[in-house]
């Protein structure tokens, strides 16, 4: 598979359906530090520690797991949450050289008016326009568009309180 299309073992496949897949976290986890160069019988407090904080990097977890948590997991004397098991699949697919920043987004469903090609990876956050009759969520070209297009702008400046003409357009 491509690293472009990347996707972790519990992404959703039908909006609000969830794929049904019985995982093992202590399995899992315990591949995982293998494929890192540990043995998961005799891992150090200190190893398990770097690899808990590798996992909260990637999963943008804060505070962090502790060693504690993992080695409960692999014991099997607590299961895995769902988003400890995201970031082991997560990290798994960076250590199969998934560059990290694909391995830590989102696939979402977008709207592109320029060339974006499937699997693209957007670096930017989108916000609402700044229109309060627009309704339209954009990714800005620029940090300080705050307006999806001159229109918007145009409208919101002018102080137009009937919009009714332009509400087709902007929505």
């Amino acid at each position: 598979m491509p690293y472009n299309e990347v996707r972790t073992m519990l992404e959703k496949q039908k909006q609000g359906q969830a794929v049904l897949i019985d995982l093992d976290g202590a399995k899992a986890l315990s591949e995982l530090i293998q494929a890192m160069g540990h043995d998961p019988a005799v891992i150090s407090v200190a190893d398990l520690q770097r690899i808990a904080e590798r996992l909260a990097a990637i999963a943008r977890k804060d505070p962090p797991w502790g060693w504690r948590y993992l080695r409960n997991v692999l014991n099997w004397k607590i299961e895995a949450s769902r988003k400890l098991m995201d970031a082991i699949m997560r990290l798994g697919a960076v250590i199969d050289e998934t560059p990290v920043e694909l391995a830590q987004s989102e696939r979402v469903t977008v709207q592109a008016l320029g060339q974006v090609r499937p699997g693209a990876l957007v670096l930017a956050d989108s916000r609402p326009c700044a229109n309060p009759l627009c309704g339209i969520e954009f990714v800005p070209r620029h940090p300080r568009q705050v307006y999806h297009a001159a229109r918007c702008r145009g409208s919101n400046h002018r102080g137009h309180k009937d919009h009714r003409d332009l509400r087709g357009v902007m929505r």
